[in-house]
C-alpha cells in the first residue's frame, strides 16, 4: 500500500514539475519556445533548434521592428473594442503597425507559424513538421499560408474579434487628458515611459504625449514566471490599477 502511495505521490510532482516548466524567466522551455517547448515542437531540420527565429533574426528581419522575423497581419479584419465611456480609439491598421502587431502576427491566427521571413539566409514558407503536445491549450491545425496556425480555443488564439480585449495601440494620454481623475499620470525616465506607482508597466512611443498601451504593456513575451506571460501579478487587479484610479 506505501509503495502505490509513494509512486502516486512521485506521479503528481512529475505532473507539477512540466506544468512549473511551463512558467519559467526564460524563453527557453517555456510555450514561445517552439523548438521543444510545452505547447508545440517542430522537427524542422532547417530550423534545427534555433529557439529564437519564430520572433527574431540577426539579418534580415523586417525594418524598424525589433529583428522581427515574420510578417505584419493587415488589421483589416479586426473588430475593434468600443464603448461609449471610450475616450481614446484605434485602427485595425494602427494595430497591425504597431508593437501589438508582432503579437497579432501569432495570435490573430490570420497567418500560419511557420511562414518566417529569413531562416539561414533564406525565406522559410515551407511546411514546418509540428507535434502537438498534452500542454498545449490551443489547436493547430492547417490553414493559412503555411501549414500550422493557432487555431480553435484556447488562450494563445485571440482571433481577429477583438471586442472582448483591452484596447490597444491607444495613446494613453488622450484617455488620460480627456479624464485626469481617471487615469495615473505616466512617468518619463531617460527614453522609457510608464505609468504605475508600484512595478509600473511600459508604454511604447518617442514621447509621453504620444506613447500608446500594447500587449507589451501587460505582458512580457519573454518572461512567464507568473504564467500568461503577466508583467506583475494581477491581485487584488493590481495591473489594472496601474494605469486606471478606481
Amino acid at each position: 500500500m506505501k509503495r502505490i502511495l509513494v509512486i502516486a505521490g512521485l506521479a503528481v510532482l512529475a505532473v507539477a514539475s512540466i506544468s512549473s516548466a511551463q512558467n519559467t524567466a526564460v524563453i527557453a522551455g517555456g510555450p514561445h519556445d517552439l523548438t521543444s517547448g510545452s505547447a508545440v515542437r517542430n522537427t524542422n531540420t532547417t530550423i534545427n533548434g534555433q529557439t529564437c527565429i519564430f520572433c527574431h533574426v540577426s539579418h534580415g528581419g523586417a525594418n524598424g521592428k525589433p529583428m522581427w522575423n515574420r510578417g505584419a497581419p493587415s488589421g483589416a479584419t479586426y473588430q475593434l473594442y468600443t464603448s461609449s465611456t471610450s475616450d481614446a480609439t484605434t485602427t485595425g491598421a494602427q494595430i497591425a503597425g504597431s508593437i501589438s502587431g508582432l503579437c497579432m502576427s501569432c495570435h490573430d491566427g490570420t497567418m500560419a507559424m511557420d511562414v518566417l521571413l529569413n531562416v539561414n539566409g533564406l525565406p522559410l514558407t515551407s511546411t514546418v513538421s509540428f507535434t502537438k503536445q498534452g500542454t498545449a491549450k490551443s489547436t493547430y491545425t492547417s490553414v493559412g499560408t503555411g501549414a500550422s496556425n493557432l487555431m480553435g480555443g484556447g488562450l494563445p488564439f485571440l482571433g481577429t474579434d477583438l471586442r472582448n480585449d483591452h484596447p490597444v495601440s491607444i495613446i494613453y494620454e488622450t484617455a488620460r487628458g480627456a479624464s485626469p481623475a481617471e487615469f495615473v499620470t505616466q512617468v518619463t525616465s531617460g527614453v522609457k515611459i510608464s505609468v504605475g506607482a508600484s512595478s509600473p508597466v511600459p508604454l511604447y512611443g518617442a514621447s509621453s504625449v504620444t506613447a500608446t498601451v500594447e500587449c507589451a504593456s501587460c505582458h512580457n513575451p519573454h518572461n512567464n514566471t507568473l504564467g500568461s506571460f503577466l508583467r506583475k501579478s494581477n491581485s487584488g487587479s493590481a495591473i489594472c490599477l496601474s494605469c486606471h484610479i478606481k
